[in-house]
């Protein structure tokens, strides 16, 4: 509806209320008091939001109405036509009523806002009077959100030299009018309105717009939540509003952009920033006063966090169980200070990769991996058998020595692979070998073929033949394997206090892991092929992946092995075995020594040595002396189910950062919903039924509910999220500074063509008028000036 009436003094929707009708805005901002008997002055020049010019009185009628203003308001020309006003259309349940009295200042602000929503318009707080008495708010303005003077700029384009950026925004103040004035009512909590005008000089939101207003995209509990626990499982804002859309069933349905949930994310950034290394610190603290078993270490140098170690109930169960080989390797662009990671790793009974400590060093000096090791000893309190690691970029560097045609040479890689990772070679066997394989190729005044000869006790398989390795021989692969599985979980731009919740999170799937495995042994139903015994007293005492394994040797033993010959020495059998490869048909031939009644077995294989099961050799004697059960001398310990009890497999440190009932409940109650859906989801009657109940729940707790009621903010919700007990006050703990990974500064990186052709085309440096030399400096710090400066005043 359009009305041209140049001599209207004031147009309102039909309401009990009366509109107030001057707004004086002083300088400052600060709205001054309403006055109700003086008449509005509309002959103020205003600037169109849309045209950027002054408007002018239009008798064109209804053939005025645009696009851009769309039928949410009635458009009323000012007195002298300068200006157009836009008067909302609500329903009348949404008018602010004059005699209404609000409980309180948040359900008035909260009436108003769903008024504004309605209306097409945002809003936002302004002008506060308190009461001199007890400083409690006696007056608040709420105004629209394009309220403000608009600012005289003025830009010269060909002036360039100090001009300062302005920020690109689409947002516009149009010094509007539009306002509400509540005031306290006497003695009491309730407030009441003063004052209202509802005029705008902006075209308002049509109801297809309206889903970019500030209320439609204001984030609920349910998208901060979700932001936060895509976080932890390594998805940015970006990430996790695209997963959000997916399953609100489109981008159409979702009422925050992208840019609210980046702005949410920056807030765990904005808490965390210089108090990272102190809040980590107090978190692993905390865990180590109220957490059963659980061991902390930090280091610091000059207040910088340089070092922790830590370790829980858990990890140190495992180190009990399967701690006698171990392995560990660090891990880069885990964090945002660059500093490595290094986990610690085992192989459970399951065969599995374990986690039973973990690290975060500063650098890789002596020093620091000396405290590491120190530290990690003294959360466990015993020495492991094998410790393996790698060389760091040893492999890398032997690339740069080793002609690149020798390394496309099909048998010499087959060769060094024989050598580098066959088990059942001797030493005299590698060594023989290696030494050939360096005089065909000339390779013996190669730096890092000699390096590594001498230190081949290290690192050559056959030299730990003898020690039970349980497949940790390949501790590369397990390393890797690792720091693979953590990088899902973290990246370099993580806070520690990031982190180390993600790091739990990786320790809650790896256990999650276990306990799946751990049932899947004990509903496990095998299908027996052997008459013998002997597979099912494995089955009863080897996890479900154990037992595969020892079924595997079972089968090998009694299928494709045989007695070559048998004799007796000083009560021994002596058997020479012959296994048949099924795929190669090539045969291998081991010695077997049996002394009974003590079933005292060994084969020359020394497989069990290595994995810690019976090789097929002993398992094709065994059946052949009708033995029934696998000797439990033979039957480690790390293998049997049961070696961890469950109750280590759950996660406990939700005890120490709780987040508290009120976050329980809220879980609960999302459960819930969910449950009875998935009940009725095909039950059209019933979700019809559930919808106009959930309707009637909704509108019920909109009138009891306020924002006062149990509101958290930002901080406040963003602490409880990251289980923070408090803000510390002083910082004594700094974050690290900013790491540089391994190889950076060797000038060892490999230069791409495309940084040699602009490194090449650069221009000349400036010329310095202190010197005449093209360099690096200028007149003000060129040392050739200074001293001729220096010279000059001395001699004056």
């Amino acid at each position: 509806m359009f009305a041209n009436t140049a001599n209207l003094s004031i147009s309102c929707h039909p309401c009990p209320l009366t509109c107030y009708t001057r707004m004086d805005f002083p300088e400052n901002n600060e709205l001054k008091d309403l006055e109700t008997t003086e008449n509005i002055d509309y002959n103020e020049s205003f600037t169109n939001p849309i045209t950027g010019e002054g408007d002018t009185k239009s008798d064109e009628g209804d053939e005025n109405k645009s696009d851009e203003e769309g039928v949410t308001a009635n458009i009323i020309d000012s007195p002298g036509g300068s200006q157009k006003l836009y008067q909302p259309i609500v329903p009348k349940e949404y008018l602010p009523d004059t005699f209404a009295a609000y409980k309180s200042l948040d359900e008035a602000i909260e009436m108003y806002t769903k008024y504004a929503d309605k209306a097409g318009f945002d809003v936002r707080l302004n002008t506060t009077t308190r009461s001199a008495d007890d400083n409690s708010i006696r007056i608040r303005y709420v105004v629209c959100s394009k309220t403000g003077k608009i600012p005289n700029r003025s830009m010269n384009s060909l002036d360039t030299s100090c001009s300062k950026k302005q920020r690109n925004s689409s947002f516009k103040v149009t010094n509007c009018k539009a306002l509400i004035k509540f005031e306290r009512i006497d003695r009491t909590e309730n407030f009441k309105i003063r004052s209202f005008h509802d005029l705008h000089n902006h075209p308002l939101d049509s109801i297809e717009d309206r889903k970019h207003s500030k209320r439609a995209r204001k984030l609920k509990y349910s998208d901060k939540n979700f932001i936060f626990k895509a976080s932890t499982a390594n998805l940015g804002a970006t990430k996790a509003y695209n997963l959000m859309s997916t399953l609100e069933g489109g981008y159409e349905n979702m009422g925050p952009e992208a840019s609210d949930y980046k702005n949410f994310k920056r807030k765990f950034s904005n808490l965390l920033s210089d108090r990272d290394a102190q809040l980590i610190v107090n978190k692993m603290l905390d865990r180590e006063n109220e957490l059963p078993n659980f061991t902390f270490e930090f280091d610091m140098i000059d207040s910088e966090l340089s070092c922790m170690c830590w370790a829980d109930e858990t990890n140190k169960a495992y180190y009990k169980e399967f701690g006698d080989v171990i392995s560990f390797d660090a891990t880069f662009r885990s964090n945002k200070y660059g500093m490595r990671f290094v986990p610690f790793t085992a192989i459970d009974h399951h065969k599995k990769t374990v986690t039973i400590g973990a690290g975060l060093i500063c650098n890789e000096s002596i020093e620091t991996y000396t405290w590491l090791l120190e530290s990690f000893l003294k959360a466990h309190g015993k020495q492991p058998a094998i410790v393996l690691t790698d060389q760091h970029a040893a492999v890398f560097q032997a690339v740069q020595y080793v002609d690149p045609k020798i390394l496309q040479t099909t048998d010499f890689r087959k060769r060094f692979k024989d050598i580098v990772w066959e088990e059942r070679s001797n030493p005299e066997e590698c060594e023989e070998e290696w030494m050939s394989l360096i005089n065909e190729y000339n390779l013996g005044k190669k730096r890092w073929f000699r390096d590594m000869y001498r230190r081949r006790k290290y690192w050559l398989p056959a030299y730990f033949k003898d020690e039970p390795m349980h497949g940790l021989m390949r501790s590369t692969s397990r390393s890797e394997s690792s720091n693979s599985f953590f990088k899902k979980f973290t990246n370099h731009a993580h806070f520690l206090y990031n982190f180390m919740i993600n790091f739990d999170v990786a320790m809650e799937k790896q256990r999650h892991r276990q306990r799946d495995l751990d049932y899947a042994t004990k509903k496990a139903n095998y299908d027996f092929k052997l008459q013998t015994g002997l597979e099912r007293h494995a089955s009863k005492v080897y996890t479900r992946s154990m037992f595969l394994n020892v079924r595997k040797e079972l089968q090998e033993g009694a299928w494709n092995c045989s007695i070559d010959s048998m004799e007796r020495v000083d009560g021994l059998q002596c058997l020479s075995i012959s296994h048949v490869n099924s795929t190669s048909q090539a045969v291998t031939k081991c010695k077997v020594e049996l002394k009974m009644p003590e079933i005292d077995i060994t084969c020359t294989c020394q497989y069990y040595t290595r994995e810690g099961i019976l090789c097929r050799h002993i398992f094709r004697v065994l059946i052949n002396n009708r033995i029934e059960e696998i000797p439990g001398k033979y039957m480690l310990r790390r293998w049997k189910k049961d070696v961890i009890s469950s109750h280590l497999l759950v996660a406990k440190h939700g005890c120490v950062e709780t987040q508290g009932e009120t976050f329980k409940l809220i879980s609960e109650a999302y459960s819930n919903i969910k449950t009875c859906v998935d009940l009725i989801k095909y039950n059209k009657e019933e979700l019809k039924s559930f919808v106009e109940n959930t309707k009637s729940i909704l509108k019920d707790l909109e009138k009891r509910c306020t924002n006062k009621n149990g509101k958290l903010n930002d901080t406040e919700l963003i602490k409880n999220m990251l289980g923070i007990r408090n803000i510390p006050d002083t910082i004594d703990i700094r974050v690290p500074r900013i790491q540089e990974n391994t190889g950076v500064g060797t000038k060892k990186r490999m230069i791409r063509g495309s940084e040699k052709a602009r490194s090449s085309k650069k221009k000349k440096s400036r010329k310095c008028i202190g010197c005449g030399e093209y360099a690096g400096h200028n007149w003000r710090t060129c040392e050739v000036r200074i001293a001729r400066d220096d010279t000059t005043k001395s001699n004056d």
